[in-house]
């Protein structure tokens, strides 16, 4: 463990074997505590951003910050503290994905059958609730864990990824579903 910005972090092979360890104790609920724990990182992990915004791009507000840097920024920033190299992708009008192909909860040498990135599931709604300024949801739909090529985790309203949710449990695409409310119908 070491300091940054007043957080403790943990690097990936901790936070896996930490994962692992939840998984073994607690069987399928290990993915609430996750998640739970996720999300009580993220406002912290946001407040981290706002500090290294300030140094990095002289924004002294994540919200004042051009929409149009947003993608590089956010990939800078996680990149710099470890999570990762992501690329932010607009999905229509109701959501947005965040896409990443060395996430740090992902372990690639694994063959879930469900995405499992929950801690990150958690944080990313929270931070992107205090980015946006409003309640935002956020769901993971792919996953180095399951043997992809990629984490990718949809950012949106609940009401969107409940349609969006709902929809892949039909056995529908979720690309489908959100181009689909994208066009009104």
């Amino acid at each position: 463990m070491n300091w940054r910005n007043g957080l403790v972090s943990l690097g990936p092979a901790s936070l896996r074997t930490l994962r692992a360890a939840l998984e073994r104790s607690l069987g399928e609920q290990a993915a609430s505590v996750l998640q739970e724990t996720g999300y009580a990182s993220g406002p912290e992990v946001y407040q981290a951003f706002a500090s290294w915004l300030q140094t990095r791009a002289n924004v002294a507000d994540p919200a004042d910050l051009d929409a149009t840097f947003l993608g590089q920024m956010l990939s800078e920033f996680f990149e710099a503290t470890g999570w990762g190299n992501v690329v932010l992708e607009q999905l229509g009008d109701g959501a947005f994905a965040l896409d990443t192909a060395d996430w740090a909860e992902a372990k690639s040498d694994t063959t879930a059958l469900v995405p499992s990135c929950h801690f990150t599931t958690g944080m990313l709604a929270a931070f992107m609730t205090e980015l946006a300024g409003e309640i935002v949801a956020v769901m993971q739909v792919e996953c180095l864990t399951c043997g992809g090529e990629r984490c990718r985790f949809l950012i949106g309203s609940a009401a969107t990824l409940q349609q969006v949710f709902e929809a892949i449990n039909r056995g529908e695409s979720y690309t489908d579903v959100l181009a689909a409310a994208s066009a009104g119908t």
